[in-house]
């Protein structure tokens, strides 16, 4: 946790360097753009299915992303889906919540950085109030 806090300490310092200030960034958009705020959605779906001598396993995972500007130096892509094993023969299905975030900074022309985190979380952590 303590270094956590000095990375993302770091990061800001060198953010307000090169001049990031934060009254620049709104979700709405950039005060320079025309546009306004406009995301891009994507999405992607896949099932594979495989069958054998100790029964049939089926896998179907989907995975929704939407992207956008929230500074002319720094875009957010946002990801959410879900993910299913069936076992067709018995056993037990799990399945898995799917999610990131990455943040990309162009402080110039040739350099990015970029700060990712993608993760799994299994349905059964999840309370859903009894449903």
């Amino acid at each position: 946790m303590r270094n956590s806090l000095i990375i993302l300490s770091a990061f800001v310092i060198g953010a307000f360097a090169y001049g990031l200030e934060p009254s620049g960034f709104e979700l709405v958009g950039y005060p320079d753009y025309a546009s306004g705020f406009v995301p891009e959605f994507s999405s992607m779906a896949s099932f594979s299915f495989s069958s054998g001598q100790n029964g049939s396993v089926g896998e179907g995972t989907y995975l929704g992303s939407m992207s956008f500007s929230l500074h002319p130096d720094v875009d957010a892509t946002l990801e959410m889906g879900y993910s299913r094993l069936m076992r067709f023969s018995g056993g037990e299905e799990t399945g898995r919540i799917l999610g990131g975030l990455q943040l990309n900074w162009r402080p110039s022309e040739n350099s990015v950085f970029s700060f990712v985190y993608r993760g799994a979380l299994p349905e059964s952590n999840l309370n859903f109030g009894g449903f």
